[in-house]
């Protein structure tokens, strides 16, 4: 029987919000959606959150008509580690660490956590046993199991001092605890970095949420494949990746941020951000993230203050978002937020209908009782309580400025402002630029502090809003910050589309002294095999090999799809003439002073330099800067640098080259010295360098990213100075 090869392939993304629980189905052909389905978040649920992910999978298949053997994945980001953590809602969790001889003074301490402080109030509780390694065996493990388990504790973690170079011993105890029926992970496990207290830091956290999440994995696995889906279940990371739900069943910590990197995936595979800032604003808080080189800025994830070893995206968070309440106090508008309608009980202004005539009366609320007493509500018709309050979104459309997703009801609108108006002595215009100024103040900030630290100034930068709160705050911000923006496509379901698009993804990190060739490949070779067991196509992954020289720490971070991208989805290609103008406008370069340095090239990757000339010296000098840009087929700019040299050459010609460029463009800092960026781009991917520190790690991972090229291929070479 021949495959019909008309029949959709659908991607199946689920974004578990604070209020709602969004499903969306995803065409690959076209890019387009397929179809989407909404249920309230199930807090309250004896399966917890997971209820909802499953409610809205079957609710989306229905309505969208999507058949089981249309669907190619199903991926679902996760709130339930956060609240968990929040909340305060973990097991308790004992401790099995082992050491030897003098060192076994230090690992008692080390690998004693205590109570671990979560957040205000709430800890986690912990229980310790030590083993000397010398006097280990089966029988001292199953005792000090036994023992931990009698004082309540209902998971396990194995630690031992430098366990990371020898894990046998980790692993028995792993073993044991889940044969006496105790879910249980090792230190080496979650991260084969030295530093005792803060991997079994890292690894008690871990297993505080096994019991809950091996419940929730359980359930969500089992609904799909009784609703005849039999293709990988993934799960959103906190560092905008997904992997396969078995490996979220042994380090569900690294499930803790995944709601904000839901939006980040997609700001990098939807709205196909290289460089800029991604708001993605809901009803109580906005998230910001910033995009360089296509990739988004990582950092190590803190519990109640307390660092551990787990990569997460670099997301600020602030109490501002579409639904935030105003204060009033003696008239005058104070603030805005941080409490938000829905959660203080009070209609949106935009979006109630039926108003009419009615009376409406602007008088103080208490939302909570820890709430102060001056925000902002509207009595209607008299009534004892207020039940409206005016918000952003009301405030973005009165200075129309939604157009999309946000729109709301204006005659609504202008009678909760009017209202607020007699109250406070201001215009029903000037009330709304009051509350957008005020609110936008507390993004600002954070947004300029994200563009500098990150060195994001001096790009074409593209600022994106999401949510379905990003009218409320992104066009205003835009416009105070002088910048370009655009809302994000279905922003009310931007961030289940960045599910459904998250990229397989996983880090290896190790520390190694003096890291060599060997170690370079043997860590990037890990990485790979990583991503490919979860299902990567091995053709697509790429991999950012990174080292530090103060922690003597080596990542290897591997990124893959499931299918290899070979076309263009959603349209046809743009023509040369196009690629070539997308280029010229990034660069801020006169199109006829661009030229194209691979246009022989039927690669899907496009490499483009210009001269631009630049005043210096008050504007007395000038000198040329060649910026470069590069494009993909589709017209997206996948790379940017303001000041950068091309070298394109063969495979064979390469080592010579990277020397090269590293005796030009080296700097010395008070760090000594500071080698250059340098980006290798091969047919359909570009390869990152710079992450590496010296010169013969460069030249080691560019042997192996180019090993598979052809002798008469070639690459692009593009370099600039660090920073």
């Amino acid at each position: 029987m021949e495959e019909n090869t008309d029949k959709r392939r659908i991607k199946i993304g689920i974004d578990v919000g604070g209020t709602f629980t969004h499903a969306v189905a995803v065409d690959l052909a076209t890019m387009d959606l397929a179809g989407k389905a909404v249920v309230p978040t199930t807090h309250t649920a004896k399966e917890g959150v997971a209820a909802g992910v499953v409610q809205s999978m079957k609710k989306l298949l229905e309505e969208a008509r999507v058949q089981p053997d249309e669907v190619v994945l199903i991926a679902h980001s996760t709130t339930q580690a956060t609240n968990a953590l929040l909340e305060g809602d973990v097991a308790r969790v004992g401790i099995v660490a082992m050491a030897t001889g003098a060192g076994g003074i230090r690992a008692r301490g080390e690998a004693r956590t205590g109570d671990i402080e979560l957040s205000e109030g709430k800890f986690l509780r912990t229980g310790f046993r030590y083993i000397d390694t010398e006097e280990f065996s089966d029988e001292k493990v199953r005792q000090a199991i036994d023992e931990l388990r009698r004082e309540g504790c209902e998971a396990i973690v194995s630690t031992e001092s430098f366990g990371v170079d020898n894990p046998e011993r980790e692993q028995r105890v792993v073993d044991m605890a889940i044969e006496m029926g105790l879910p249980a992970c090792a230190s080496s496990a979650l991260s084969q970095l030295y530093g005792l207290r803060v991997r079994t830091r890292t690894a008690v956290i871990n297993a505080s949420m096994l019991p809950k999440m091996l419940e929730t994995a359980n359930m969500t696995e089992q609904a799909v494949r009784e609703s005849g889906i039999d293709v990988a279940l993934m799960v959103m990371r906190s560092d905008g990746g997904i992997m396969d739900i078995e490996a979220m069943r042994r380090r569900p910590i690294l499930t803790m941020l995944s709601g904000p990197a839901a939006g980040v995936a997609a700001a990098l595979m939807y709205e196909r951000i290289s460089d800029g800032c991604m708001l993605e604003v809901g009803g109580t808080s906005t998230d910001i993230c910033v995009i360089k080189n296509g990739r988004p800025i990582i950092t190590n994830g803190e519990v109640g203050g307390h660092r551990l070893f787990v990569r997460t995206l670099d997301v600020r968070t602030v109490g501002i978002a579409g639904g935030s309440v105003p204060r009033v106090r003696n008239g005058k508008l104070i603030d805005v937020g941080p409490r938000s309608a829905h959660i203080a009980g009070l209609g949106y202004d935009a979006f109630t209908e039926g108003v009419g005539d009615k009376e409406m009366e602007a008088a103080n609320v208490q939302p909570k009782p820890e709430d102060p007493e001056d925000y902002l509500g509207l009595r209607v018709d008299g009534a004892e309580k207020p039940s409206l309050a005016i918000t952003p979104t009301g405030a973005s459309n009165m200075l129309g400025l939604v157009s999309g997703y946000g729109k709301g009801n204006m005659d609504s609108i202008r009678r909760c402002f009017d209202a607020v108006g007699k109250m406070t002595g201001y215009k029903a215009e000037d009330l709304a630029d009051r509350i957008l100024d005020i609110s936008t103040k507390k993004v600002i900030p954070v947004v300029k502090a994200m563009l500098t630290e990150h060195k994001l100034w001096g790009r074409k930068i593209t600022f994106v809003g999401g949510g379905g709160g990003a009218e409320a705050l992104v066009p205003y911000t835009a416009q105070k910050m002088k910048l370009e923006h655009r809302i994000a496509r279905n922003t009310e379901v931007i961030s289940a589309i960045g599910v459904a698009l998250g990229i397989i993804q996983d880090t290896v990190e190790r520390t190694i002294l003096n890291p060599g060739e060997s170690d370079l490949v043997s860590i990037r070779r890990e990485a790979v095999e990583s991503v490919q067991r979860m299902g990567a196509d091995p053709a697509s992954i790429q991999v950012t090999v990174e080292v530090d020289r103060q922690t003597k720490r080596v990542t290897a971070t591997a990124q893959g799809t499931p299918e290899l991208r070979t076309r263009s989805l959603g349209g046809a290609l743009p023509p040369a003439e196009k690629l070539r103008d997308t280029a010229a406008d990034v660069m801020g370069a006169d199109p006829a002073r661009v030229r194209e340095v691979n246009e022989k090239d039927s690669s899907w990757l496009r490499v483009f330099q210009a001269e631009v000339d630049k005043k210096i010296l008050l504007g007395l000098l000038t000198t040329i800067r060649t910026p470069v840009a590069i494009v993909d087929k589709e017209g997206i700019v996948r790379l940017q640098l303001p000041d950068a040299r091309v070298d394109y050459v063969s495979p064979s010609e390469a080592d010579q080259a990277i020397q090269k460029i590293i005796e030009q463009f080296t700097t010395y800092g008070d760090g000594g010295e500071v080698l250059p960026d340098i980006f290798v781009v091969k047919p359909g991917q570009i390869a990152d360098l710079t992450g590496l520190v010296e010169a013969a790690q460069m030249i080691s991972v560019a042997r192996v990213e180019m090993q598979a090229l052809t002798s008469d291929e070639k690459v692009a070479l593009v370099s600039c100075r660090k920073g």
